[in-house]
């Protein structure tokens, strides 16, 4: 899987709708699959983020585990800005 598709991937979107729910076992799962995901990839992008999130559904602290997501997805949109911009550059 490339960076791009798991930058664009639902899952990032169904983490945080788990989060909103208060549903922390599947918040858990999904970070999880996404953890596994990035492994694959041999990059660490989201690691220290994904880390911190863990923790943050193990304690059950919505309000710290809604912080660490609106990093993920600041950092996921600077990727995913930055690959669409080379894109254009290379047309």
């Amino acid at each position: 899987m490339k960076t791009e598709d798991f930058c664009k991937s639902l899952d990032f979107m169904k983490l945080g709708q788990a989060v909103n729910h208060e549903n922390w076992q599947g918040a858990a799962s999904i970070l999880c699959r996404m953890q596994r995901r990035s492994a694959e990839m041999d990059e660490d992008l989201f690691g220290r983020n994904f880390s911190a999130l863990r923790q943050c559904l193990l304690h059950k602290d919505q309000t710290a585990a809604k912080s660490v997501l609106a990093v993920i997805a600041a950092k996921r949109a600077k990727i995913w800005n930055g690959q669409e911009r080379a894109e254009q550059e290379d047309e």
